[in-house]
C-alpha cells in the first residue's frame, strides 16, 4: 500500500509539472498575444481569436474578460507547479482544481453540444484540457488520513 501511494504521488508530481508548464505556456503566450494585439488574435479573422473570448462585450464596449481570465490561468499554472513539489500541502488547492475543472469541462461540453457548428473544436482543445487535469488529480492524488477514514466509513456501511 505504501509503495502504491508513493508511485501515485510520483506520478501526480510529474503530471502537475507537465500541466503547470503547459498552462503557463498556453495562457502566458495568449496573454502576451492579446496585449500586443497580434493579428492571430484579431477580432475578425484572427486564426486564434476563438481562444480568448474576444466576443464578450458589455453593451457596445469590450469587456475586460480575456486578459483577466488568461491571467487567472497563468496564476493557476504557477500553483500547479508549486503543488507538484509537495502535493499533500496543496490538497485543498488540488481538490478545488479537480472539482472546478470537472464542472467547467462538463458545462463546456453541454454548451458546445448546443452549438456544434460554432464550438465543435472545443471537443479537441478546451474540454479535454480541463477534464484530463481533473481526471489526473483524481487518479493520482494521495490518500490523506481524512480521505482514508472517509473511504473506510463508507465501505463499512
Amino acid at each position: 500500500m505504501i509503495n502504491d501511494q508513493s508511485r501515485k504521488l510520483a506520478a501526480l508530481r510529474v503530471f502537475l509539472r507537465i500541466y503547470g508548464v503547459l498552462t503557463l505556456l498556453i495562457f502566458g503566450l495568449l496573454f502576451v498575444g492579446f496585449m500586443v494585439q497580434t493579428p492571430l488574435l484579431a477580432e475578425h479573422g484572427g486564426a486564434l481569436n476563438w481562444t480568448i473570448w474576444n466576443d464578450v462585450r458589455f453593451g457596445h464596449d469590450h469587456a475586460h474578460v480575456p486578459p483577466m481570465l488568461l491571467l487567472i490561468y497563468v496564476v493557476w499554472g504557477v500553483f500547479l507547479l508549486r503543488a507538484a513539489g509537495n502535493p499533500q500541502a496543496y490538497s485543498s488547492f488540488l481538490d478545488f482544481t479537480m472539482w472546478a475543472n470537472l464542472a467547467h469541462g462538463v458545462l463546456m461540453a453541454a454548451q458546445a453540444v448546443t452549438d456544434l457548428d460554432r464550438y465543435w473544436s472545443k471537443f479537441l482543445t478546451d474540454i479535454p484540457f480541463v477534464l484530463i487535469l481533473a481526471a489526473g488529480i483524481y487518479l493520482w492524488r494521495p490518500r490523506t488520513p481524512e480521505r482514508a477514514a472517509n473511504t473506510a466509513a463508507v465501505s463499512r456501511q
